[in-house]
């Protein structure tokens, strides 16, 4: 990341400058060859993973008692039990509440809001670039955004629609990276969510036309975007299963969404 967009995060919100620190220790073991457990909780569930460079693998969670249970925090991960174990937990809910869509905007763009109304395209990604602007929560496309999948099926974001990215935890901005993975991924699962599967006018097409997605092939698509994007397979794993244990509820609140 940027050392400007750093800056700012520092000065903006100190729950995001403390996660992004945390990640890049994460990051830093991995990369050494080292095994990270990563326990991630939402709304009482939780998903344990453990992470290598070569390897994302789901691992059983140990039943605690009732009495014992706690959302974890930030701070137990400098504990001497997450140094030794090297094991980290993360709520996401905690993140979504602290992360806004604002602190998201500047991470995307790499300047603060009011700035400039438009995202600058930096990117590393092969896929292309959704022509946006944002306007607070949302992001809207200036312009229609056309992907096509692997299978031959094409799906377009309408020029208008908007997305406040929301069907991605937002603790997965400070995982991966924007100018790695491209608007493209997060808007397209978003689309597919907001509809509840049946992408119509005025959100979005689908070639052929009619074509039903079950949440499991929005995912199944966002890993995709995320693999063409070619970003590190242990990030791009987590990420999935990430979203593929705590996005139903975002999945439900979009099949109640009206055009």
């Amino acid at each position: 990341m940027p050392d400007m967009v750093r800056v700012q995060f520092a000065h903006a919100n100190s729950y995001l400058t403390e996660l992004i620190a945390q990640f890049a220790i994460i990051e830093e073991r991995i990369e050494q060859g080292q095994t990270v457990t990563l326990n991630l909780n939402e709304g009482g569930r939780t998903l344990s993973l453990l992470v290598s460079r070569e390897k994302v693998s789901e691992s059983p969670v140990s039943a605690a008692p009732e009495s014992a249970r706690r959302f974890p925090s930030l701070s137990d991960n400098r504990s001497l039990v997450a140094t030794v174990t090297n094991t980290y937990s993360f709520d996401l809910g905690e993140a979504n509440r602290n992360v806004s869509s604002t602190d998201v905007q500047v991470h995307i763009s790499g300047v603060a809001t009011g700035s400039t109304p438009t995202v600058p395209a930096p990117l590393r990604s092969p896929l292309p670039q959704p022509v946006v602007t944002y306007e607070a929560p949302d992001w809207v496309l200036m312009e229609d955004c056309r992907y096509a999948a692997l299978d031959g099926r094409s799906i377009t974001a309408k020029r208008g629609f908007r997305s406040d990215l929301a069907s991605i935890p937002r603790l997965f901005w400070v995982v991966i990276a924007f100018h790695d993975l491209s608007l493209i991924a997060p808007i397209m699962h978003d689309v597919i969510y907001r509809c509840g599967g049946l992408v119509l006018l005025p959100h979005g097409e689908v070639e052929p036309a009619g074509r039903k997605f079950e949440r499991k092939d929005a995912d199944d698509l966002f890993l995709e975007l995320m693999t063409r994007s070619d970003i590190a397979s242990w990030k791009r794993n987590v990420a999935y299963l990430a979203v593929r244990a705590f996005g139903q509820s975002s999945w439900r609140e979009s099949e109640t969404a009206k055009p």
